[in-house]
């Protein structure tokens, strides 16, 4: 007996230590589908009794714009950029519920919340009840004390009627008559009337942006009072801000990365393939912007100056007592790694291939005993090698721009210049170079079948 159970002891730490020693993976989310089919249907129910309460003589142009923000919305829907299963809408929820306990008046909005499987920091209010936040915001921030403000900063906007606001202003702007008879004397000049005209619609899609500028502040302002009547950490607003104004600078060193993953002994890494181009199309990507103009093309402009404008208020009514986690703290990392792996299949199925693979990149330096993000970066260039072949890969790869990201444009110039046969190459060899490890994950396994096919095809 006491040999059996030394022996069953020996198997079962095997089986453990073999067990351990399993590469990581990862499974996407599976959505519950009825639940968003409810809610899709409860926005659609929305906008008709919005649509009929509507009242004035220029009715119909606003009915039509609420209808394109129905159609932007459901189109998220289709696109399945939503994010909703048991585990996310339950820790989502209760974050929410914490605001609306402390500001009950909220609860009459009639507000859905939905995680947004979109790579790029934001969170956004449609206006009409539905407030959106992408997971390229989530895994960015370092606390729920901060997604909590963003939360209130977009319920403010919700509760100030921001959105409706705006388009009732576009609305009269365009119809106004003042605006007619420009828009009349602009049709009979024979010179520049294109030019002008441009100027004159820019001026109105501007005043009739779904927030301006103004409404910034004042949603920091009203945000951080509902979020001063919960037990969150206040300064935190702060925070909040402090990242979302540095939120679009790139730190992934892209050209180390590359010389670091995709250099094979059989398939040495070539200098060409990162050296500097003066300029790329035409366009040069050195050229740098003024200070003014780089804060404009940020995903959250006027940062510095909503701190500015907000952190007297804080210091004046902030207390010690507040908590940076009041809901979960282990539940808000695991979802943070969750959903940086979440961003790659959403890159993959929207085409965006080149982003997948720099966000793939930086996550496998991170990780590399992730099969998963293995046979993302595989399957990228195994995208890149088909449409290559078609002649469509500018359909999956965004160009170098003078105004994109550093890194990512050093990633983009990466390739457009290797070939054909490059990319089949680095796909098979990265993916190679990793098979005894990770052969045992079938997404790894059909990954790197497809790479050894298109290198044998060349």
């Amino acid at each position: 007996m006491r040999i059996l159970l030394s022996a069953l002891l020996v198997i079962g730490c095997i089986l453990f230590y073999a067990h351990a020693q399993q590469p990581a993976s990862y499974f996407p989310f599976k959505d519950d589908s009825l639940q968003l089919d409810l809610i899709k249907k409860s926005i659609k129910d929305k906008y008709l009794k919005d649509s009929i309460s509507i009242q004035g003589e220029n009715k119909k142009y606003t009915v039509g714009l609420y209808r394109e923000r129905l159609s932007f919305i459901n189109q998220m829907f289709a696109d399945k950029e939503f994010i909703f299963t048991e585990e996310t809408n339950k820790y989502l929820t209760s974050l929410v519920n914490e605001i609306f306990k402390a500001n009950p008046q909220l609860k009459t909005l009639g507000t859905h919340f939905l995680f947004s499987r979109a790579y790029w920091p934001n969170a956004f209010s449609t206006g009409e009840g539905t407030i959106v936040f992408n997971i390229g915001l989530f895994i960015k921030l370092k606390n729920e004390s901060q997604v909590v403000f963003a939360l209130c900063h977009e319920l403010a906007h919700l509760y100030l009627n921001h959105s409706n606001k705006a388009i009732d202003q576009y609305i009269s702007t365009l119809y106004s008559d003042e605006f007619q008879a420009k828009l009349k004397e602009l049709k009979k000049q024979q010179y520049e009337k294109n030019k002008e005209l441009a100027k004159l619609e820019k001026g109105v899609l501007f005043s009739g942006r779904r927030h301006g500028r103004q409404h910034e502040s004042e949603a920091d302002s009203i945000g951080l009072v509902f979020m001063k009547n919960t037990g969150f950490d206040i300064t935190e607003s702060i925070g909040c801000l402090s990242i979302l104004d540095n939120i679009d600078k790139d730190t992934y060193n892209v050209e180390e990365g590359l010389r670091t993953l995709f250099n094979f002994t059989d398939y040495p890494f070539q200098d060409k393939w990162v050296k500097k181009e003066e300029a790329f199309f035409g366009i040069s990507t050195d050229v740098k912007p003024t200070d003014k103009e780089e804060d404009s093309l940020k995903t959250h402009p006027d940062c510095k100056v909503r701190i500015a404008r907000l952190e007297p208020t804080v210091k004046m009514i902030s207390n010690a007592t507040g908590k940076k986690f009041m809901v979960d703290e282990a539940g808000f990392k695991k979802l943070q790694q969750q959903f940086a792996l979440e961003t790659l299949p959403y890159c993959l199925n929207s085409k965006r291939i080149s982003r997948c693979l720099y966000l793939a990149m930086e996550l496998f330096q991170q990780d590399p005993n992730n099969a998963y993000v293995a046979a993302t970066i595989g399957k990228c260039f195994n995208q890149f090698y088909e449409n290559q072949k078609n002649h469509t890969l500018n359909n999956i790869v965004n160009l170098p721009s003078p105004l994109g990201e550093k890194n990512y444009n050093t990633l983009l110039e990466f390739i457009q210049k290797i070939n054909l046969r490059d990319m089949a190459a680095i796909g098979y060899y990265f993916l190679k170079q990793h098979e005894a490890v990770f052969s045992a994950d079938k997404d790894f396994a059909a990954a790197f079948n497809q790479s050894k096919n298109n290198l044998k095809n060349q």
